[in-house]
């Protein structure tokens, strides 16, 4: 399979290492206009300059490609995205799918109507704990559950080196760029889609964001099912993982995670008691080699990706609608967002 790659930024520079790596892909053209990333990726990262192009424009009139691997800022994601369903290609794009809901319904449906394939990189879902998790709820393991809370301490876009980035300066860049990852871990994880969100954010005096840095967020299901997120992105003390720690609690126990691994528990109301037994973790491929075997997959059986556009627009409804509750100071039914 052929490809473009749009952006040489530093994320741009880590899919390409990962695409090196593999056998069944080739690099067939790039796309970067900004003459800095130019000279760091052809200087350190040996990228022939003549395959560098200056917009995807000129990229497709001069590159025969299968598909389009998009890792440029979010507010152009439904450009890149739209110039490769009308060149007939299909698109692997780098989450968020757009920083505007609107948009990114529109650029779901534009895919969907060309035919193609338009997978979002939501790389967290292909971890071993939520792979895990998402088998052993499906199997029964604490019967069906009814609350998860996921509690996340990180000291989030802290760049001394490069200060004043938009994910500092830029309102709720917390929800918008990082929770679409845990927001999609929680659909993905309780196979279910929440149908209200009530959200709180503020900031600590100690913090760098412009934006709140910090929020508890509600979300409810038509099953009752209900799941918190509560946050500090701020963090100066102890820290969870990326993933976030998580408790999922059932009439049959409790399913933990943690940096140390995953856990079952059931101690009141059982016959036999069970205090952390540890759950073995499934075998999983790396996160990009994951995603790429997955596209490829549903490019070959013509089939929708897992992460599909259409899909992740019920992640993104709950980035927004938290946003929009967290202005609103209300909770929001997320089928109005």
């Amino acid at each position: 399979m052929k490809c473009i790659l749009t952006g040489l930024g530093g994320r741009g520079l880590h899919w390409l290492k990962a695409m090196k790596a593999r056998d069944d892909v080739e690099v067939a053209a790039f796309v970067e206009p900004f003459e800095g990333s130019i000279t760091r990726a052809v200087e350190q990262h040996g990228v022939p300059r003549e395959r560098i192009f200056p917009s995807l424009d000129e990229a497709l009139s001069s590159t025969q490609a299968d598909f389009v691997l998009d890792v440029t800022p979010p507010a152009v994601h439904h450009e890149v995205a739209l110039k490769a369903f009308a060149a007939g290609l299909h698109v692997l794009g780098e989450k968020p799918l757009s920083d505007n809901f609107e948009t990114a319904k529109m650029v779901a449906e534009a895919g969907a109507r060309a035919g193609l394939k338009h997978m979002i990189t939501q790389n967290y879902r292909f971890g071993a704990q939520p792979r895990t998790s998402r088998k052993v709820l499906g199997e029964g393991l604490i019967g069906a559950p009814g609350q998860c809370d996921v509690r996340f301490y990180m000291p989030w876009a802290d760049f001394p080196d490069t200060p004043g980035t938009h994910y500092v300066t830029q309102p709720f860049m917390l929800i918008n760029d990082m929770m679409v990852h845990h927001f999609d871990l929680m659909r993905y994880v309780l196979d279910q889609n929440p149908v209200t969100v009530q959200a709180i954010t503020w900031n600590q005096p100690w913090g760098w964001h412009a934006g709140d840095a910090c929020h508890a967020i509600v979300f409810e299901y038509a099953s009752g099912l209900r799941s918190t997120h509560v946050c500090v992105g701020c963090a100066v003390g102890s820290q969870t993982s990326w993933n976030g720690d998580w408790r999922i609690e059932g009439p049959g126990g409790s399913l933990d995670w943690d940096q140390a691994g995953t856990w079952y528990s059931h101690l009141h109301r059982a016959e036999l008691k069970v205090n952390r037994r540890a759950v073995e973790h499934l075998s999983v491929k790396p996160q990009e080699v994951a995603m790429v075997d997955e596209f490829f997959a549903a490019i070959r059986e013509d089939r929708e990706p897992e992460c599909s556009a259409r899909d992740n627009l019920e992640s993104l409804r709950m980035v927004f609608g938290a946003i929009a509750s967290a202005r609103s100071h209300r909770k929001v039914e997320l089928n109005s967002v």
